[in-house]
């Protein structure tokens, strides 16, 4: 049994290993990795190993570490975040696939890590590790728990800016558009392949058409974004019409700080179902062998 924690306690852990995973670009420095690898591959192990601080926070949190997948939301089904994901980035890859051209310069490596991996090592540690942490086990409530990754997240790209215009824009951008994710995840009961897909499509489509070399862009390219956002809002705002109530609860649990992670009540320890239907099914079940024993003890006797 997983003794119950302080939202205090929970919000010095995830803060901690938050901190240790962003100072893993710092102690990769020393190694001078850049004599044997690419920058695509130092920000590939980089990315790896914060995901892997991430998940090692949030088995702690979970008392096991083989909550961590349900800890970081990784546990729901990838398929409706993958057609919301690419649906809602549609205004992307048409505006962009209208006013821009293919970028001829596109190879593997750069598009597996700019694309795919360092989105997803950025909505583990910023959305599904920082955030839920402190909404679901600190519960700060969410316009704290949203504002304290989005405010880390928008300066960890601060290094793209190189006058103060271009500062303001991509803390802008990158900001409201964390909150934005952070909203997207809680609207989908935690499920954190939607904001996975999401982001992996639109950097995709920003990189496949070599719109900017930053996250800023120049007025088509933010119209098209916008329109993908104002998609995703409503898909996310109706998405139980199109796709179905996700069933998972995740997002409505009691808080951890009543029944941490890893306890189970004593229905679920001894398998038990609590749907409400189950005790009359065990009554009757009882009851049919009670009948049972009584009609072999009096054919004994007989």
């Amino acid at each position: 049994m997983v003794r119950s924690r302080s939202r205090a306690w929970y919000a010095a852990v995830a803060i901690a290993f938050f901190v240790m995973a962003d100072l893993i670009r710092l102690a990769l420095r020393p190694l001078r990795l850049s004599r044997f690898l690419s920058s695509d591959g130092i920000l590939g192990i980089r990315d790896t190993l914060q995901v892997g601080f991430a998940w090692l926070g949030a088995s702690v949190s979970a008392g096991r570490l083989r909550g961590s997948a349900r800890e970081l939301g990784l546990c729901h089904s990838p398929w409706p975040a993958l057609q919301f994901g690419f649906v809602a980035s549609l205004p992307m890859l048409v505006g962009f696939a209208l006013t821009s051209r293919v970028n001829s310069r596109l190879d593997l490596v750069s598009v597996g890590v700019g694309c795919f991996l360092a989105p997803f090592a950025e909505e583990v540690l910023f959305r599904g590790y920082l955030f839920r942490q402190l909404y679901a086990r600190a519960r700060l409530g969410f316009l704290a728990s949203a504002l304290i990754p989005s405010v880390l997240f928008a300066l960890g790209h601060l290094y793209q800016s190189t006058n103060p215009s271009e500062v303001l824009g991509i803390l802008a951008i990158t900001g409201l558009g964390s909150v934005l994710g952070c909203w997207i995840l809680l609207r989908w009961q935690m499920n954190l392949w939607t904001v996975v897909v999401l982001h992996s499509l639109m950097n995709l489509w920003w990189e496949v058409f070599a719109v900017d070399t930053t996250a800023l862009g120049g007025w088509s390219a933010n119209a098209a974004r916008l329109g993908t956002i104002a998609l995703a809002i409503l898909l996310t705002i109706f998405k139980d019409r199109i796709w179905g109530a996700d069933g998972n609860t995740d997002a409505h649990t009691p808080p951890p700080t009543t029944r941490p992670a890893g306890e189970e009540t004593r229905e679920e320890r001894m398998g038990q179902s609590t749907n409400p239907d189950f005790g009359k099914r065990r009554r009757r079940a009882i009851a049919s062998i009670a009948i049972w024993t009584d009609w072999s003890d009096q054919g004994a006797r007989s």
